[in-house]
């Protein structure tokens, strides 16, 4: 399962519609029903991938200034 379909899920399991994610995100509700369907092009979990390591190495910086201040 792509990492996109896994937050679409996500998103779903907390009660939000198609209609709900669109709005609240501005993605088109069909690209959300095909990417919900599992027809997720490569350059979407591409983004979420570059994503999650931007996230993984702010949180070792935030890491390394606390150690260094310690």
């Amino acid at each position: 399962m792509s990492k996109t379909v896994e937050i679409i899920k996500r998103l779903r399991s907390r009660g939000l519609s198609q209609s709900e994610i669109s709005r609240r995100t501005g993605v088109a509700q069909t690209r959300l029903s095909r990417w919900e369907g599992g027809a997720v092009a490569a350059a979407a979990d591409d983004v979420l991938k570059l994503q999650d390591l931007a996230q993984a190495l702010d949180a070792t910086d935030r890491a390394a200034v606390q150690g260094e201040g310690g």
